[in-house]
């Protein structure tokens, strides 16, 4: 199978597909994770439906899932699963939660899908050769001025007391300087919205792998924007997380660490 579009195409119908199976799910078993996370059995079910359709298209590639922990194969392919970005959220009914899978080769990520459950949109995107929602080309926003955007916050259960800190301080930096500071919980959302023009930055405090964010840097990058680390420096493997528009980056490094 090629590593192209029409493969985010089989993706996306998978996810549909057993997201679909899975609404026959009625107890959806919470089971509590890391510190106040969560795991359902939606979370569960998911994975595996996506896990065992890649190994059975890609039996030779590395898997990364948020459930199951790490498939090892001696591949320089490695997927990144999130089968439930945003678990608390669902279990709760409240309607902000997705899906995301990326593809990395050599540890760059170069294909990523996330379906937005809130607004049944599917985003695509493939190394240089763009970013789409629902097929269609995106583009990240055009605002060049702190005060007229709007800023999103990555924030889970998880985190520990001084990353809520770190995430209260930067807030109290940003607040009087952009528009809207936003707390969505669904990192795949939060970075599909910002490629699509939406919000103007994403970022997170928690230095991580970027499990549920691999498919949205791309996505952003492809749609024009810009990563890095708070630092405005380049991401190591486990780090911190600034995602723009690109035209603000600058003033949010700034604006985050002075």
């Amino acid at each position: 199978m090629e590593i192209d579009f029409k493969l985010t195409t089989k993706l996306a119908d998978l996810i549909k597909n057993a997201y679909q199976e899975s609404q026959t799910i009625k107890n959806k078993n919470i089971q509590n994770k890391e510190l106040n996370d969560i795991v359902t059995d939606v979370d569960v079910f998911m994975e595996k439906k996506i896990v065992d359709a890649i190994k059975q298209w890609f039996p030779t590639h590395s898997i990364l899932a948020e459930e199951c922990g790490q498939i090892k194969n001696d591949s320089e392919y490695e997927w990144l699963i999130d089968p439930i970005d945003g678990t608390i959220n669902f279990a709760a009914g409240i309607p902000l939660f997705s899906t995301t899978v990326a593809l990395r080769k050599n540890g760059e990520a170069i294909l990523g899908v996330i379906y937005d459950y809130s607004q049944n949109d599917v985003y695509t995107c493939i190394k240089r050769q763009g970013a789409f929602c629902n097929e269609k080309p995106i583009h990240v926003s055009s605002t060049t001025q702190l005060k007229d955007s709007i800023v999103s916050f990555c924030l889970t259960s998880h985190y520990s007391e001084k990353h809520i800190q770190d995430v209260l301080n930067v807030e109290g930096k940003l607040a009087p300087k952009v528009r809207g500071l936003r707390l969505i919980v669904s990192s795949a959302i939060e970075l599909a919205w910002c490629a699509a023009g939406k919000t103007d930055g994403v970022l997170n405090v928690k230095p991580s792998i970027g499990l549920s964010s691999a498919a949205g840097k791309l996505l952003v990058q492809e749609a024009g924007g810009k990563v890095t680390n708070l630092a405005g420096n380049p991401r190591e493997n486990v780090d911190t997380m600034l995602v723009t528009n690109g035209k603000i980056h600058s003033d949010l490094v700034n604006a985050i660490n002075n």
